[in-house]
């Protein structure tokens, strides 16, 4: 290969190279964005809580004692209608997908006989008070995590209170829930300033006195009391 031919390569290289360096700089000229500056008022001391989403969407804790004090029953075996493909609720109900439900409440955390509980309830500690059931109900895999139940629970805090008044009613010994129930105490009404009082408020009227009781007017008096009308009419 002569000079000549390496004269042509070397200038093809250099010339592509021109042209991507041409390109690139182009490019930044037509496209050029500019850093943000920093801001210009910096408040010294100022932090910024972030609040998560998970504390912004908290629900409030609900009193699931204060709501079985009032739960249907009726309206808990229309609930437990879910439950049925899996859970045998009357006395003498053999397992299926999941344990027999008769007597639960109060019952001692996996102990129905014949049934294989998964690893974490098996290891529970406790019995189906109502407040677990209510915890269970409500979201079985949070719960008892890792338990074999599929179901997704039960969102409304009315409908787990009426579902354990069902089971509740679906054994030997009901447990009591007014049983150490004390309802929240009413805060007394207070009137507001300026704001017209009731009829309770108002003192009663005295009524008139009995004409009877009232002194009767001495002669002597009648009798000065004419005189001066007398004398106003002659002046």
């Amino acid at each position: 290969m002569d000079s000549f031919e390496l004269n042509k390569i070397a200038g093809a290289i250099f010339f592509t190279l021109l042209v991507y360096l041409g390109v690139q700089n182009l490019g930044d000229i037509l496209f050029h964005v500019e850093t943000a500056d920093a801001n210009a008022y910096i408040v010294e001391g100022l932090e910024v809580n972030a609040v998560s989403s998970s504390t912004a969407s908290a629900e409030p804790e609900v009193d699931i004692l204060a709501l079985l004090q009032t739960a249907s029953v009726e309206k808990g075996a229309k609930v437990a209608k879910k439950c049925v493909s899996c859970h045998a609720f009357e006395k003498g109900g053999a397992n299926k997908i999941g344990p027999a439900l008769w007597g639960i409440v109060d019952r001692d955390i996996a102990s129905v006989g014949g049934f294989v509980y998964s690893g974490t309830l098996d290891e529970m500690e406790g019995n189906w008070d109502y407040n677990a059931l209510n915890g269970f109900l409500e979201n079985p895999k949070k719960y008892a995590t890792g338990t074999k139940m599929a179901f997704a629970g039960l969102r409304k805090p009315q409908d787990r209170a009426a579902i354990i008044a069902y089971l509740n009613a679906k054994g030997d010994t009901p447990t009591d829930f007014t049983a150490g129930y004390t309802p929240p105490t009413a805060e007394p009404e207070v009137t507001p300033v300026g704001e017209p009082a009731t009829e309770t408020q108002i003192e009663a009227i005295p009524e008139d006195e009995d004409e009877s009781q009232i002194a009767p007017i001495s002669d002597a008096t009648e009798d000065m009391f004419s005189d001066l009308v007398t004398e106003s009419q002659t002046e």
